[in-house]
């Protein structure tokens, strides 16, 4: 399973404390000889902190996680002392975000700690929270208020996406350019992706694949491997319409593709179709790649087909966000009348209700007519009625295409060829369309409604949703 399902928001709960010199009363203090003591607002403070940070601890999500809570203390000089400061240097480089508890004027030490450590600062609670974060925004720094702890836990897990998203690393196979035949609207320029998103890649070539192929095709152990896989799909299909020997040669392929994901460190794929294909390598070796991407996204590893890279980082969004394998493939309209449109690929996932649920059922069937090219069917028809978000980045990767939909129906289950569709009706299939002009003809799609979820997270990230 991909270890980014396995990382955790890392939260450092921060009390800036303001000791006061001694008992007095003004403007901005109140109390008796016993409240205004310096050593009782000490007491006071460390007991409410010590509060705040269990309930925090209790009722968080498991997402997050938080760190060793620390106090700094600072006096009516306004100045924070560098030993109060250097507190929190000893985890600072293992710090995602700073949680800063209720107390007196925490705004200045908000912002002296963002400005340290350059991490986001995250306040609960009203009036001094939109302080602290209007002024860390308009200075290009993050700041967070949020109104309670169940606010907290949906940020938590929406940033956990971003984080994932710094570690993510994609192998991208090319055929000696980048931007696929087939899907020009691809992402193209992946700098500028990685210094935004923080999304590493590997471009390797495709006869590196093939190789690793044919490495695994001669190996022993991997042919051990290739075996039980094969065995596995078989046993666990409702049905099988091709050769057993074509199956396993889908396995080979994708055994190596996985073979070349650890060696460069990599938890994403993408492999251009077209390019390909005229080259005759995959006629030669008997297979297609869409098994392969079948079986790595139920794995939690976004897969993609044709090169598109848009659609991989749409997809990789949205199996972070739901953790469920997901769908992906061309968009068109089926009935404007209806709104019903489709979205058509043989790569449906197994883990497309949860990648911790069972399997869903499935069939095998070849992807040519010469009975190679292994290919898992899901009849979608089976979740009439089930909500599905569907999504897509535009070239530049700023600008990100969501839309909810509701599954009606499927297509192409028992043909060969690249037919299986799921039929799903939209709010408005010709809106739907034109603001497609925009991002491109390949849509990735998951079960459940995530738009809401895909616009906040736009916020964190940096890109804005539109909406169909």
């Amino acid at each position: 399973m991909n270890k980014v399902f396995d990382l955790k928001v890392k939260i450092k709960p921060v009390l800036p404390l303001l000791i006061h010199s001694s008992v007095y009363e003004g403007p901005c203090r109140v109390g008796n000889e016993k409240t205004l003591d310096p050593e009782f607002e000490r007491i006071q403070a460390m007991k409410n902190f010590e509060r705040f940070c269990e309930r925090v601890r209790s009722g968080l999500t498991e997402d997050g996680e938080l760190l060793d809570p620390t106090a700094i203390e600072w006096s009516e000089d306004w100045i924070i002392p560098e030993e109060e400061m250097v507190k929190l240097d000893k985890d600072s480089m293992n710090v995602d975000l700073y949680l800063i508890a209720n107390a007196s004027l925490t705004q200045h030490p908000s912002v002296e700690i963002a400005r340290r450590y350059g991490k986001p600062i995250v306040k609960l609670g009203q009036v001094s929270s939109v302080d602290i974060s209007a002024y860390l925004r308009s200075r290009g720094m993050e700041g967070y208020a949020l109104i309670d702890l169940e606010e907290l836990n949906r940020f938590v897990r929406l940033f956990k996406v971003r984080k994932s998203l710094m570690n993510t690393r994609i192998l991208i196979v090319d055929a000696g350019k980048l931007l696929p035949i087939g899907v020009v609207s691809s992402i193209w320029d992946l700098e500028d992706v990685k210094m935004r998103f923080g999304i590493d890649y590997k471009r390797i070539s495709a006869s590196e694949v093939f190789d690793e192929m044919d490495r695994v095709i001669r190996d022993e152990a991997e042919q051990k491997r290739a075996e039980e896989i094969t065995d596995r799909l078989i046993k666990n299909a409702d049905k099988v319409h091709m050769k057993e020997a074509y199956i396993r040669q889908s396995v080979n392929f994708y055994l190596a593709v996985k073979n070349l994901m650890i060696k460069y460190k990599c938890n994403a794929f993408v492999i251009p179709c077209f390019e390909l294909c005229v080259k005759r390598i995959p006629a030669e070796k008997k297979v297609t790649f869409c098994l392969a991407h079948s079986l790595l996204k139920d794995e939690g590893y976004p897969s993609a087909c044709e090169g598109d890279i848009s659609a991989l980082l749409a997809m990789t969004v949205l199996m972070y966000l739901s953790r469920k394998s997901a769908f992906m493939g061309n968009s068109y309209m089926i009935d404007k009348e209806k709104n019903i449109v489709a979205v058509h690929h043989d790569v449906p996932g197994l883990k497309m209700k949860g990648l911790n649920d069972a399997e869903l059922p499935y069939e095998i069937r070849s992807f040519t007519m010469g009975g190679w090219g292994a290919t898992l069917r899901y009849d979608f028809s089976r979740d009439k009625g089930e909500v599905v978000t569907l999504a897509r980045f535009n070239p530049t990767a700023t600008k990100l295409f969501a839309a909810k939909g509701e599954l009606v129906g499927c297509g192409g289950f028992d043909k060969v060829g690249c037919s299986l569709r799921a039929e799903i009706k939209v709010r408005d299939a010709r809106d739907f369309f034109h603001k497609e002009m925009d991002f491109g003809h390949h849509l990735a799609m998951v079960y459940g409604d995530y738009v809401d979820d895909l616009r906040y997270l736009g916020e964190l990230v940096g890109f804005r949703v539109v909406e169909a």
